[in-house]
C-alpha cells in the first residue's frame, strides 16, 4: 500500500495516514478480515459506494488509516452526498467503514479526530455508528439525525424471527430449532399485523433510472433531504450492483402524485434464516396514513419471499401508527445517525431522513 502524506508523528507505534484510491484494496482486505466478509465482495462494495460515487470530487479524500509497521490496523472512509434546502444544495461528507483492530481499539478515537477536522469544510454526517462510534460522535459535539434510534419489524413469518429470539437467549441449537416451528405460529397469533389497504398493483416497477427521473420532481425542500437528481438514482438503484433493490411509483393521495418508493433485502439472523425487506426511500415525504398504505402494498407483493419488513427513520407519529398495527420495535443502545456542524454551514436541522442515506443499509 503506498499511503498520502503522513498526517501525525509516530504514537504508540502507529501513524495516521490519508487513504487514496490505489489503497482500496488494502482497505478490502482490512475490512474484510474485521466483518467476516469475503475480500472481494468488500472491495467490489467499496469500488462501487466509495469511488463511483457521483458526488465525489477529486480533490476529496477517500478516509484515513492507523498504520503499524506495514500494516493497515484501522479506518474510516468518506462519504459525500448532495442534500437540499429549499432550492439550496448542500454538500455533506459521510463517514463509512469505521474499524479498529482489536489490539488498537483505544486508538480509534484518533481516527475520528482526523475525520472530525473535516467539518471546517463541509458538515459531517454518519448513517451506521455502533455505540463506541456514538459515543466519538457526541464527544465531538455532534447531534443524532432524528429518528435514528430505533427500528421496526413487522413480522410476515414467525418461525425465522422466534428461532433468533431463541438463540439469543442462549438456548441449545435444539430448542432453537423449535422455537421455529410450530410454537412461533402462537406468536404470531397475540402480534399479528393490522394492515389493509393497498395491494401489489399499487406499486409500479420502475426498471431504469429514465423511468425514476420521470417520476421525481425536485421540488423546494421545507426539511434538508437528500438530492435525489439522475447522477444518485442511477448510482444507488441501477448500477447493477444489487440484484435485490428495487425501485417503484406509487400514486399517493396526500400529496396527489407519484412518490418513488425504494428498497432492498438482507438477509439476518444467527445463521442468516432471516429474510428482510428494508425499506429504503419514498420520495417526497407523505402522512403516516399514505406510508402505512405503502407498507401495505410491499407486503403484498413480497409476502411469500420476505420474513419481516424493516423501517427506519419513522417519525413519531409514524411510531405510533405502526406500533399500533402489530410492529415490533427495536430501540439501538445508541443513534446510528449523527451530524456535526461546528461551521454553521447547514440552512436547517430540520431533517426527512431515509435509510438511503449514507451507508446504513447498503
Amino acid at each position: 500500500m503506498t499511503t498520502g502524506n503522513q498526517i501525525s508523528q509516530r504514537t504508540t507505534g502507529t501513524d495516521l495516514v490519508t487513504l487514496s484510491e490505489k489503497d482500496v484494496a488494502e482497505v478490502a482486505g482490512f475490512i474484510a478480515a474485521q466483518s467476516g466478509r469475503a475480500t472481494d465482495a468488500v472491495e467490489g462494495h467499496l469500488r462501487w459506494f466509495l469511488l463511483e460515487n457521483p458526488a465525489r470530487q477529486p480533490q476529496d479524500p477517500l478516509g484515513f488509516g492507523l498504520r503499524s509497521t506495514d500494516q493497515l490496523v484501522g479506518c474510516i472512509l468518506c462519504s459525500p452526498q448532495e442534500f437540499c434546502f429549499e432550492s439550496r444544495k448542500i454538500r455533506l461528507m459521510g463517514s463509512s467503514s469505521f474499524y479498529v483492530d482489536e489490539h488498537y481499539r483505544g486508538q480509534g478515537g484518533r481516527i475520528f479526530l482526523q475525520y472530525s477536522r473535516l467539518a471546517k469544510q463541509w458538515p459531517l454526517f454518519g448513517t451506521s455508528a455502533n455505540a463506541e462510534a456514538a459515543a466519538l460522535w457526541k464527544a465531538a459535539g455532534a447531534s443524532p439525525i432524528p429518528h435514528s434510534g430505533a427500528e421496526f419489524f413487522g413480522v410476515l413469518h414467525w418461525p425465522p424471527v422466534a428461532e433468533e429470539f431463541a438463540h439469543r437467549r442462549r438456548s441449545s441449537p435444539l430448542l432453537a430449532r423449535l422455537a421455529g416451528t410450530s410454537i412461533s405460529k402462537l406468536v404470531a397469533l397475540f402480534r399479528p399485523l393490522k394492515i389493509d389497504g393497498s395491494t401489489s398493483d399499487a406499486l409500479r416497477l420502475l426498471t431504469s433510472a429514465e423511468q425514476a427521473n420521470d417520476v421525481i420532481v425536485q421540488d423546494s425542500s421545507a426539511k434538508l433531504t437528500a438530492w435525489r437528481d439522475s447522477a444518485y438514482i442511477r448510482w444507488r438503484y441501477f448500477s447493477g450492483r444489487d440484484a435485490s433493490v428495487a425501485a417503484f411509483a406509487f400514486r399517493s393521495r396526500e400529496p396527489d402524485r407519484q412518490v418513488v418508493v425504494t428498497v432492498n433485502q438482507r438477509t439476518r439472523g444467527y445463521r442468516d434464516q432471516i429474510k428482510t425487506l428494508n425499506l429504503l426511500d419514498v420520495y417526497p415525504e407523505v402522512p403516516a396514513d399514505e406510508y402505512l398504505r405503502i407498507v401495505g402494498a410491499l407486503i403484498d407483493r413480497y409476502r411469500k419471499t420476505v420474513d419481516t419488513i424493516v423501517l427506519r427513520s419513522q417519525n413519531l407519529s409514524q411510531q405510533k401508527l405502526f406500533c399500533e398495527r402489530g410492529f415490533q420495535r427495536r430501540s439501538f443502545d445508541a443513534p446510528t445517525g449523527w451530524f456535526l456542524d461546528k461551521a454553521g454551514l447547514l440552512p436547517t436541522h430540520d431533517w426527512y431522513p431515509v435509510p438511503a442515506d449514507g451507508d446504513g443499509l447498503t
